[in-house]
């Protein structure tokens, strides 16, 4: 800042010193004094001529054009540098003044009335990133009713691409369903046979054949059970292909690959009641009365593979009992989201799942929130 302000008051003084010397010199007048008088010089070394006089203008003048051209470069130097280039030498003033940064050019708006949020990878919202879960209904694996399914989801953007973007999703779900269903059961065709076997025996002939009795005292043994089913869906690996130049409404495809779980349970319990099948029979005899109460806790509940439930003691403890496998498969879907601000979005989602092992597909419907950042 010192320099500069010196350049400037030397600019200044000689700028100020040459209408002075451009002037034109008259005769000189001097006061009479009791000195001696003074010779004067000839005119001609007092007065320079004109071609003189022009050639020191001349010479002012290129030293002020020099000064200027170092002022300029030295007020250049004290403002940001936005590049590394050096400055090149000019042919006049010894400096070429350093070219001004070309502007960036602005990203176009996305659509009218509509301000696209700020972003770090362009059109694909903040980072691109989304977080949400979803509510709705599913069909189910193994010709089981339709149910409420519910689960998560993570968007992490991977690139750009054609009119869009694409991105890595991680989805989990679970769904469940309640179904009324025939089962037989082999457990209690064994038990039936062993107690009309035992009736018979006992002398009651005024009771069925054995063969007859095969369906009864007891319940049916191809009963009406009630199955619950429940199906946890881990997709790790999902590519999915997102339009981003439609504004708020973004449509969207994706595919993947998933590992599906499914643990079903028949419980009989609403069918099977042994005290009352035996006092049907004859109650007079009270069998239902004194064996009821045994079968039906031997036989009636949560049934495992559909022949016969858990032990009562585990039934009091309540440990989880059924069946259920691993399986693996993909699924394909699309749905839409629509942004409602910057970081809030709703939208809708459809997807299918191939799954091995006969008719083990089914798909989903639901609608879904999500928070972008």
């Amino acid at each position: 800042m010192f320099r500069i302000a010196g350049a400037i008051v030397l600019v200044i003084a000689v700028i100020a010193s040459v209408p002075a010397l451009a002037q034109q010199t008259g005769p000189l007048q001097l006061a009479a004094n009791t000195s001696a008088p003074v010779v004067s010089k000839p005119a001609a070394e007092i007065t320079p001529s004109s071609s003189a006089l022009q050639a020191r203008i001349d010479a002012q003048q290129q030293e002020i054009n020099r000064l200027n051209a170092l002022v300029e470069r030295l007020e250049y130097m004290m403002e940001p540098v936005a590049s590394n280039h050096a400055i090149l030498p000019g042919s006049s003033i010894g400096f070429l003044p350093y070219p001004s940064p070309s502007p960036a050019p602005s990203a176009p708006p996305v659509s009218a009335g509509y301000t696209a949020p700020r972003e770090l990878l362009p059109d694909i919202g903040q980072i691109g990133s989304e977080l949400g879960f979803f509510v709705g209904g599913a069909t189910n694996p193994y010709k089981d009713n339709k149910g409420f399914a519910s689960g998560g989801y993570i968007d992490l953007p991977w690139k750009n691409v054609p009119g869009g973007k694409l991105s890595y999703e991680i989805m989990i779900g679970l769904q469940r369903s309640v179904t009324t269903t025939t089962s037989t059961s082999g457990v209690n065709a064994l038990v039936n046979a062993a107690l009309n076997n035992y009736l018979v025996a006992a002398g009651l002939e005024s009771l069925p054949s054995v063969t007859n009795y095969l369906a009864g005292p007891l319940p049916a043994v191809a009963q009406n059970v009630q199955e619950r089913s429940k199906v946890l869906t881990v997709a790790p690996f999902e590519l999915k292909y997102q339009l981003t130049k439609m504004g708020r409404f973004r449509p969207y495809a994706v595919a993947g690959v998933g590992t599906y779980v499914w643990i079903g349970s028949d419980n009989n319990t609403s069918s099977f009641d042994a005290v009352a099948a035996l006092n049907a029979v004859n109650p007079s005899l009270g069998l239902g009365t004194a064996y009821g109460p045994l079968f039906n806790s031997l036989l009636r509940g949560s049934q495992i593979g559909g022949l016969a439930p858990t032990s009562p003691e585990l039934a009091a403890r309540g440990v989880p009992h059924g069946q259920g496998n691993i399986m693996f498969g993909g699924q394909v879907g699309g749905g839409f989201d629509v942004r409602i601000t910057p970081r809030l979005s709703f939208g809708a989602d459809f997807r299918h799942n191939f799954v091995e092992g006969k008719n083990s597909g089914f798909s989903t419907f639901a609608f879904k929130q999500g928070l972008n950042w």
